[in-house]
């Protein structure tokens, strides 16, 4: 390999997980600045969350709750909102409390 050629390597992969990272704070920010949970959650819904993905949004829903003081509503009934759209925010939510209980 000479000192002038480019050198030849596979794809770049990011190993940062930045992706992840962005879509927390992004569900994080929405979460705190939304008014009431009908809006937070149709602003949600509209991130267009992956699928794989919907574990974040239940660990990120239970982690702010947890932070809080007080028992909340809104995050009941965030909750609430998203297991009753489909069975697989219903599953998530499931994991998500079995993996914060086997924490405690």
């Amino acid at each position: 390999m000479t000192a002038g050629a480019p050198a030849t390597t596979g794809p770049i992969r990011d190993l940062t997980e930045q992706d992840l990272v962005n879509l927390r704070r992004t569900i994080y920010l929405t979460i705190m600045s939304s008014v009431g949970f009908e809006e937070c959650a149709h602003k949600i819904m509209k991130l267009d969350i992956r699928q794989g993905l919907e574990m974040e949004l239940c660990n990120m829903l239970v982690e702010c709750c947890s932070q809080e003081r007080t028992y909340l509503r809104y995050y009941g009934l965030l909750g609430q909102r998203f297991c009753v759209m489909t069975k697989a925010w219903q599953e998530a939510f499931d994991r998500a409390f079995e993996e914060q209980y086997a924490m405690i």
